[in-house]
C-alpha cells in the first residue's frame, strides 16, 4: 500500500464515523465525559484512552446492546500501568520540548532550539505511535505486541498516522471553541474516528496482503 493510498480511507472514515455517533449519540456522550473526568488527573490520560477505545469496541460489536461497562473497567484494570506509562510519555517529551524552547528564547543558545525541536518531534511521533498502541491495548493485546504492532502501522502508514493527528487536533480545536462540547463529544467521537481508520487501513491492507500471497 502507497502513502497515498493512506488518504483516501480518511473521507471514509468521517462519514462512517458521522453516521456511528449519530447512531449511538447518547453512547457517545457518555464516553467523552467519562474520558473528560477520568483524564483530569493527566496521569490516567493512557488508562482513560484505554476504557474509551474499549467501548468504542463494544458499541461496533455486531452482538452488543451498548457500552459493555464491565468488559471496559476490566479493560482499564489490566491494562492500567502500562496505558498510563504511555499516556504519559508523549506529553513528558512534550514538557521537555516546552523548557527547552524558553531556554532559548532566554537565551538564545542554539543547542537549546535544537533541543526543543527534537523533544518535540519525539513528542508528536510518540502520540501518533500511542493511537494505535494503546487502542491495541484495549483490545487485549499484550503491551509489547501492542507497542510493537503501533511502532509498524505508524511507520507503514506515516501520511495516514500524521492525518489522523491533524484531523484528531482540528476536533479538538471545535469542540474547544463550543466551550461544553469538548466533555461532550470529542474523546467519543475522536475515538470512534481512531478505531473506524485504523481498522479500515490494516483491514485493507491485510486483503491486500492476501491477494499478493495467492498469486
Amino acid at each position: 500500500m502507497t502513502r497515498t493510498a493512506d488518504l483516501d480511507p480518511m473521507y471514509a472514515s468521517l462519514e462512517q464515523t458521522t453516521r456511528f455517533a449519530w447512531a449511538n449519540l447518547v453512547s457517545i456522550v457518555w464516553i467523552s465525559v467519562g474520558w473528560f473526568l477520568a483524564s483530569l488527573p493527566v496521569v490516567t490520560l493512557g488508562p482513560a484512552t484505554v476504557g474509551a477505545y474499549r467501548a468504542v469496541l463494544s458499541l461496533r460489536d455486531d452482538d452488543s446492546d451498548g457500552i459493555d461497562r464491565a468488559a471496559v473497567l476490566e479493560t482499564v484494570r489490566r491494562q492500567f500501568v502500562h496505558a498510563a506509562l504511555l499516556g504519559l510519555l508523549p506529553l513528558v517529551l512534550f514538557a521537555i520540548a516546552a523548557n527547552y524552547a524558553l531556554a532559548y528564547l532566554a537565551s538564545g543558545t542554539v543547542v537549546a532550539g535544537l533541543l526543543a525541536l527534537c523533544c518535540a518531534y519525539a513528542g508528536l511521533y510518540a502520540w501518533l505511535v500511542s493511537m494505535p498502541t494503546l487502542l491495541g491495548l484495549a483490545t487485549g493485546k499484550p503491551v509489547a505486541t501492542a507497542l510493537k504492532d503501533g511502532f509498524l502501522w505508524t511507520a507503514r502508514h506515516a501520511v495516514g498516522a500524521v492525518a489522523l493527528g491533524v484531523v484528531t487536533g482540528a476536533l479538538l480545536v471545535v469542540t474547544s471553541l463550543l466551550t461544553v462540547a469538548v466533555a461532550l463529544l470529542f474523546a467519543g467521537v475522536a475515538f470512534a474516528l481512531h478505531v473506524e481508520f485504523i481498522s479500515s487501513v490494516s483491514g485493507a491492507e491485510s486483503r491486500v496482503t492476501t491477494v499478493v500471497t495467492e498469486r
